[in-house]
């Protein structure tokens, strides 16, 4: 029997006798040299968070930074990342992407993602039915588009409805029956808005002229109507005064039934059994601080914020969170900018003012890696607005609307790349192109000036700001629009000296997190609009010495 015969290299050998002549040790040392630190930044959607369900909010937030991070230092890529964060947001019923998405008119689920790499490439979904995670299939239609076909065809990047749920089918992802992607609070919601709808258009069923006429799998005889818990009258308002979009409430419903005596505020309003004792949360809102200006003890710094924004800060009741929010108004009702002057829609209707109780938002997820090659990335999801027509495309699918990537340029010494990420009224944000614009607008270093013209400003928390108020919200397309442009941006600038993450929103509120490589846990905010206030802006430095 042949024998295995080990050769002790002794220590003094030189490399050369081994015919590396020492580059396996440069190369090893010049690429733990180069190796950078990887980030992670979520948002969770921007529109009303209620502070009974601020810590689910969070919270989820929180397992999506943590999952994208340890991906991250497990040497996975950027866009990976993005991927393994967003499946954990689509997984859970208090987000609208993923299971527990809203419902088109006949009951249906239909997803929208996209995934853009480091070098613009993007891979997206859009309208398709059957799948629990559709950033995966949006991440495998990017890997899948830079693989040459046959007879020189070029791969798709984009797929929609039916098409793109075969090509998940033929590249081995599982799909599943429609009601196995319907939660309870989507169902309720489902339920509800169509009660509205009946009782807005004076009928009891929609008519097929109206492109309404299909009957839906969950519709329940009318002679047996379904069971479901007592809502706010905002739904009504909202379809007369024609502003549905992204942001639409959930359902106050508890793993547990909510007894007839309870009352609303002491009943969480989501369906995730990990949410905390209500008591806790409702103890939280009575619970402000002001805080100074001065960065954390550790490796990180808050960007300047204004005045305005520096007043006020509201504590969450988990020690991981630092939150750099305000004080909230009062609730305005459906997911609106919060400049509007006019009243909620529950007031001009004379309906029962918001509970505190409730959320409005279910809305666009959105996330951006940065991985230790320094590589950036970006994805968003959603389940699109609620009782919409099928194979309606969100801004989720679409590249430079709800996601975008500027590239670097190999010639900048500054090696400066710019990903955004987007949520809001995505109509809005398509006659806008608003994730590109938004980019291209930080890594110029301009914001809109007089006439159009672009104005070289130095200041990005400048940009961020006069992006929501010049190039959004005074958009021709936006003003002139019968609904209101609701908006929450959030971007990241990737530099040699750091990375700077920069939000701002015109809506109440805008559930964020962040971590980098050197954090022991995420950094999260719930940030909340101002009395008053117009617009807010944060963000922080995540220093790469």
């Amino acid at each position: 029997m042949d024998q295995c015969h080990h050769v002790k290299v002794p220590s003094s050998t030189p490399n050369t006798q081994l015919g590396t002549d020492g580059a396996l040790d440069r190369m090893l040392r010049l690429r733990h040299r180069s190796r950078q630190v990887p980030a992670i930044f979520i948002h969770a959607g921007a529109g009303f968070h209620s502070h009974q369900n601020e810590s689910s909010h969070l919270q989820a937030c929180v397992a999506a930074a943590s999952m994208g991070m340890r991906f991250l230092q497990a040497g996975a890529s950027a866009t990976q990342a993005v991927e393994a964060s967003l499946r954990i947001l689509e997984d859970k019923d208090i987000t609208n992407a993923g299971y527990g998405s809203n419902l088109s008119i006949d009951g249906t689920v239909e997803c929208d993602a996209t995934v853009v790499d480091h070098l613009g490439r993007s891979g997206a979904c859009g309208a398709v039915p059957g799948i629990r995670n559709p950033i995966s299939l949006a991440k495998l239609i990017l890997d899948m588009s830079n693989l040459p076909l046959s007879l020189h065809r070029v791969p798709p990047n984009a797929l929609v409805g039916e098409g793109a749920r075969m090509f998940a089918v033929e590249n081995g992802m599982a799909t599943y029956a429609n009601e196995h992607l319907v939660s309870r609070n989507a169902r309720d919601r489902f339920l509800r808005w169509k009660e509205d709808l009946h009782h807005t258009e004076g009928r009891s069923r929609p008519s097929a002229s109206q492109g309404r006429g299909t009957v839906s799998a969950l519709d329940a005889p009318e002679s047996q109507p379904a069971a479901s818990p007592v809502f706010p009258g905002d739904h009504d308002a909202a379809v007369e005064a024609g502003t549905w979009n992204e942001g639409q409430p959930d359902s106050p419903y508890n793993e547990m039934p909510i007894s007839n005596n309870s009352h609303p505020e002491g009943a969480a309003a989501t369906a995730d059994s990990r949410v905390p004792n209500p008591s806790v949360a409702s103890a939280s809102r009575s619970q402000s601080h002001a805080s100074s200006d001065r960065p954390r003890p550790i490796s990180i710094e808050e960007l300047p914020r204004s005045q305005s924004e520096s007043k006020k800060r509201e504590a969450t009741p988990q020690s991981t969170f630092s939150s750099i929010a305000q004080q909230p108004g009062e609730p305005r009702g459906i997911k609106r900018p919060a400049s509007s002057t006019d009243e909620a829609p529950s007031a001009r209707y004379g309906l029962p003012p918001l509970s505190h109780a409730d959320d409005l938002i279910t809305d666009t997820v959105g996330a951006i890696a940065i991985d230790d090659r320094g590589y950036i990335a970006a994805g968003s999801s959603s389940g699109g607005i609620g009782m919409k027509h099928r194979g309606r495309l969100g801004p989720a699918a679409l590249v430079g609307i709800g996601t975008a990537v500027v590239p670097c340029d190999p010639d900048d010494e500054e090696a400066v790349s710019v990903a955004t990420v987007i949520s809001g009224t995505g109509e809005h944000m398509a006659t806008t192109m608003a994730s590109q614009r938004c980019a291209e607008r930080i890594y110029h270093g301009t914001r809109k000036g007089s006439g159009g013209k672009d104005v070289p400003e130095d200041d990005d928390d400048v940009i961020m700001e006069s992006f929501i108020a010049d190039d959004f919200m005074n958009h021709t397309g936006v003003k002139n629009c019968h609904s209101a442009g609701a908006i929450g941006v959030m971007t990241v600038k990737k530099t040699r000296s750091g990375y700077y993450f920069y939000f701002a929103h015109n809506t109440d509120s805008f559930a964020l997190a962040s971590m980098g490589g050197n954090d022991k846990r995420p950094v999260c905010t719930m940030s909340r609009l101002s009395q008053g206030a117009e617009i807010t802006r944060g963000g922080r430095k995540i220093r790469l010495d």
